[in-house]
């Protein structure tokens, strides 16, 4: 024996002794590099795919199923399907989908003994059959059908339970076809069966654990969906905004990862950065709780009561001007509904006024010759019936109107801009945990600009992460788009773009992620649909 088969011997041992202790030892150290390697993994469909893959290694099968308990249905659910020989997978992270229905625990109230794999869910007991074509006791109608249509020959099967740490069983691990060193079918060695219950326990715990992280993290993604869905109800008219910016900034992020040439070639998000950009897209607007809904809700320049207090106003200053009117003809003598030439002109440039006020207050532009317009009236004062000059316009009034791109002023706008800062101050907050730490930071600046001029902290370039700038051009994209926005109609898709290739040439938004979400029409494509980025010269 050479001195490395010795470590574990004693001087003078049989030599196939030494050769079964060494066996054992080697046995020993794969059980243990698997339990390492199930414990480590903590995505279930990943782990589920391990425990079938490690187990089948380790005993050198061709095909194994891992089955998990429905304790609410009290069946046994398909999870995992493998066969080595066949080259067929199913379940887990493959995208093919188990059609096989589940196996009942029970029929007609009592035990279902009759299916092995269910029989061991219930009894606990682990089942090593040497060939199911001549085993007794078992319903083998399922597996010798399959063998009829594939031409498969199911022989072998050991069927092993899965239990946690509290003894009961989650699961059922079933082995079929153990194979020889030449391929052979040959029965399960005994010795596997207390080796693989081990692993199967081992494999339950881990099992567990990640289902408690799969729960816990989609309880985290339940409460930011309905608190985002909280904060958008506050307003009906941006209700679904956040929820389609995450999907935008996602869907370019995918997009990305499938360039090949171009600026991002050598640009790759992994699942975990996805799913970082989805959450971020999800609470780019949380700081939004915090602006009043005065301001969140303003459809125009002036809304509601304060509007209507500007218009009775001015159906008082004409009712004034009639009222004088009629003192006036009394005074000459005539009947006191006389239209004299003076009330005419004065209703005429009365109506001429209050058609602008309606006109100003909605949101667009105000031009210069309307600005002029507008300062005239401001200028104009009326006697109210004590007797004092009064304006036309109070200095409030007189502000929002005079808004030039809009409908906010510099005070409203600062105060919905700052909702960027309450955003990332809210999600500092909050224990994100590795995957999605850079949440905040992504959220906090999606109103970066890379000419520096955006806001709040004046980022330029690559200070600001590309997550962030594909973030702010989704998050443009639905407010040009969206169908719900009280203060203007939806700009059709083509200007649109117009929009956002303007802005990425004056450097508002980063001009690469324009072309992809541009040229590749992600508002309405799926990742994959297109796969090189656009030529420059094509535009």
């Amino acid at each position: 024996m050479s001195p490395e088969s010795n470590e574990n011997t004693t001087p003078g041992m049989p030599e196939d002794l030494a050769a079964r202790l060494a066996t054992m030892q080697e046995e020993r150290e794969r059980l243990n590099q698997i339990g390492i390697s199930l414990s480590s993994e903590k995505d279930l469909k990943k782990l589920l795919e391990t425990i079938v893959l490690e187990t089948r290694n380790f005993t050198n099968c061709d095909a194994g199923t891992l089955y998990r308990v429905n304790f609410k249905r009290n069946v046994l659910k398909f999870e995992i399907m493998q066969t080595e020989s066949t080259g067929y997978s199913a379940g887990g992270t493959t995208g093919v989908k188990i059609t096989v229905p589940p196996v009942p625990l029970e029929i007609d109230g009592q035990p279902n003994h009759a299916n092995v794999s269910a029989s061991v869910a219930i009894t606990g007991e682990v089942v090593n059959i040497p060939d199911v074509y001549k085993a007794e006791g078992y319903d083998f109608t399922g597996p010798k059908k399959y063998d009829e249509m594939t031409g498969y020959r199911t022989e072998s099967m050991l069927v092993i339970p899965m239990r946690d740490h509290t003894d009961k069983v989650i699961g059922v691990l079933q082995l079929i076809n153990a194979l020889d060193k030449d391929g052979n079918r040959i029965p399960f060695e005994e010795k596997f069966e207390s080796s693989v219950r081990s692993l199967a326990s081992q494999a339950a715990v881990a099992i567990n654990n990640a289902q408690l992280i799969a729960d816990i993290e989609h309880l985290f993604k339940a409460l930011v969906v309905y608190t985002v869905k909280a904060i958008d109800a506050r307003s009906p008219h941006t209700a679904g905004h956040s929820s389609r910016v995450a999907k935008l900034s996602r869907r370019t992020a995918q997009d990305i990862n499938l360039q090949t040439k171009g600026p991002f070639a050598d640009v790759h998000f992994s699942d975990d950065q996805l799913e970082e950009i989805w959450v971020a897209g999800l609470l780019h607007d949380v700081g939004k709780i915090g602006v009043p809904e005065a301001v969140l809700e303003k459809a125009n320049k002036l809304d509601g009561a304060k509007f209507t207090l500007v218009v009775n106003r001015m159906n008082s200053i004409r009712d004034m001007m009639v009222m004088r009117a009629r003192l006036r003809n009394v005074q000459q003598g005539q009947s006191e509904d006389f239209l004299d030439e003076q009330l005419q002109q004065e209703l005429e440039e009365w109506k001429t006024e209050l058609d602008f006020i309606h006109w100003v207050n909605k949101p667009g532009f105000l031009a210069p010759d309307k600005k002029e317009s507008l300062d005239a009236i401001a200028a104009k004062t009326y006697m109210d019936i004590e007797g004092n000059d009064q304006p036309y316009l109070t200095e409030e009034e007189f502000a929002n109107f005079s808004v030039v791109k809009g409908n906010l002023t510099d005070e409203e706008r600062k105060i919905i801009q700052h909702h960027v800062v309450a955003t990332s101050q809210l999600l500092a907050k909050l224990p994100f945990t590795d995957k999605l730490a850079r949440v905040p930071e992504y959220a906090g600046s999606h109103h970066e600009w890379p000419n520096g001029k955006g806001y709040p902290k004046g980022l330029k370039g690559d200070e600001i992460p590309l997550a962030a700038r594909i973030m702010c051009v989704a998050d443009v994209w639905d407010a040009l788009t969206a169908q719900d926005r009280p203060y203007k109609p939806p700009t059709p898709v083509e200007k649109s773009c117009e929009i956002l290739r303007s802005g990425a040439k004056f450097n508002e938004f980063d001009p690469d992620v324009v072309e992809l979400f541009v040229g590749h029409q992600l508002w309405e494509k799926k990742p994959g649909e297109i796969t090189e980025f656009p030529d420059a010269e094509s535009h």
